[in-house]
């Protein structure tokens, strides 16, 4: 298929945008999409959304070449990890996609049309990651939704230009979706726009949400913080620079900014390979994917919360305690603390990673414990013989997406944030279970 454009050009960010303007755009979108989406059918509506995909991931779109120009000065991530994460974030929507998750979360897609999702959905997006709003415009729209999308301020590039790209394809559906920035405070414009919504969907840390669960007149559905990481079998240590290999990429994608991005990993102790040296092996795997995928240029925060990370793991050394600090050649690559302290803690992010060892992966959930309201994914590496019982072990502590090391940046339509339905609550329809992928 040939891209429909050929404008090659970096994409501006829109204007801020003030009450009025949100309110003018909130009702244009409530009344195009009542009078165009609900009677058009299901079939015709996912049609164009998977065309429109693919004319992002063609090798020579226009629509992802300006993105690709773009994103990097607008979000501080490296070029190469700009065009990566684009195509990771925007495969789950290719093809029939869409439709497998509406005939797994509504029984069938084709109840679509005979009801509709609320006339206007907000989305706030986080502003972690570029391009996170795809998902939820093209669900939007899927359930015969009008989608208005607040741009965060980490990228007000993607938004309007995917929002674009439909409109060239289909200037009816594109018409039905809209993306503006304010700035975050603004308490006027945010009332403008909470009042305007059916249905606001948020995403962001635990603080963004509780305020807004505050402020909301109507429905509202709210993902906080969450956190992942992996866990390996003594077994699987046998193809321990392998597995380091594989871990190490699901660290490097997006230096760890997404909930799915592994912050520690539980090693068990018993292997071919002690889990000191695993330890090493992944800051070497760590050096060798920056080469492929750099990591960004950390503000000053950032650099500051890395360093603060290994200096406490190094003074913990000096005092005598079972840690190790290791380092990649030049930092560039990340650091991996080795403590033999199993509790469950976070890390700085941005390419740092806890390795702890267990004597049996039994001992996990106790550990987990403390984490369960913020768990998501968990990248395993571990002989067939087990994974059923540690699949089992680790969904009844909490976790709602257990898949192969490797495989964490690159979940499918049916994962489930946070254990939740991604459209069924949006039409008011029951759900149940655990995404797994």
């Amino acid at each position: 298929m040939n891209p429909t454009h050929t404008t090659t050009e970096a994409a501006a960010p829109s204007p801020i945008a003030s009450a009025a303007t949100v309110r003018q755009v909130a009702e244009r979108l409530r009344a195009t999409g009542l009078r165009c989406l609900a009677p058009r059918p299901i079939a015709d509506i996912l049609r164009v959304l998977a065309e429109t995909v693919e004319a992002w991931l063609h090798p020579d779109s226009p629509w992802r070449r300006r993105a690709e120009a773009a994103l990097p000065a607008a979000t501080g991530f490296s070029a190469p990890m700009i065009r990566h994460g684009l195509r990771l974030l925007l495969e789950p929507l290719r093809g029939d996609a869409i439709g497998r998750l509406l005939d797994t979360e509504l029984a069938e897609r084709t109840v679509l049309d005979r009801i509709s999702g609320p006339p206007l959905m907000l989305h706030i997006v986080s502003g972690n990651i570029p391009a996170l709003a795809a998902v939820p415009i093209a669900l939007s729209l899927a359930v015969k939704s009008a989608a208005l999308v607040k741009e965060s301020r980490g990228d007000r590039v993607f938004p309007p230009l995917f929002i674009e790209s439909l409109r060239a394809i289909d200037g009816e559906l594109g018409s039905c979706a809209a993306s503006l920035y304010w700035m975050g405070g603004r308490v006027d414009v945010e009332v403008a726009a909470f009042a305007a919504a059916d249905l606001v969907v948020a995403a962001g840390d635990d603080a963004t949400i509780a305020d807004i669960t505050r402020r909301v007149p109507g429905r509202f559905i709210g993902h906080g913080h969450r956190i992942s990481f992996a866990v390996i079998a003594r077994e699987a240590r046998q193809e321990a620079e392998a597995i380091a290999a594989r871990l190490a990429y699901d660290v490097a994608v997006w230096d760890q900014q997404g909930c799915l991005s592994p912050q520690l990993v539980y090693v068990e102790r018993g292997g071919a390979l002690g889990v000191e040296r695993f330890a090493a092996e992944l800051c070497r795997q760590l050096e060798l994917a920056a080469i492929e995928l750099p990591p960004r240029q950390l503000s000053v925060e950032d650099a500051a919360g890395v360093l603060r990370f290994r200096q406490e793991a190094e003074w913990r050394a000096v005092r005598g305690e079972e840690v190790l600090v290791l380092v990649s050649p030049g930092g560039t690559g990340g650091t991996v603390v080795y403590d033999a302290k199993p509790a469950f803690v976070p890390t700085p992010l941005n390419r740092t990673v806890w390795v702890k060892p267990v004597d049996t992966l039994a001992e996990l959930p106790p550990l987990l414990a403390p984490a369960r309201p913020y768990l998501e994914a968990a990248g395993l590496a571990a002989p067939p013989a087990r994974q059923a019982d540690l699949s089992a072990l680790l969904t009844r502590a909490g976790v709602h997406r257990l898949c192969p090391l490797g495989e964490m940046q690159r979940p499918d339509l049916t994962w489930r944030p946070g254990g939740r339905p991604r459209v069924a609550q949006w039409v008011g329809a029951p759900f149940s279970g655990i995404g797994q992928a």
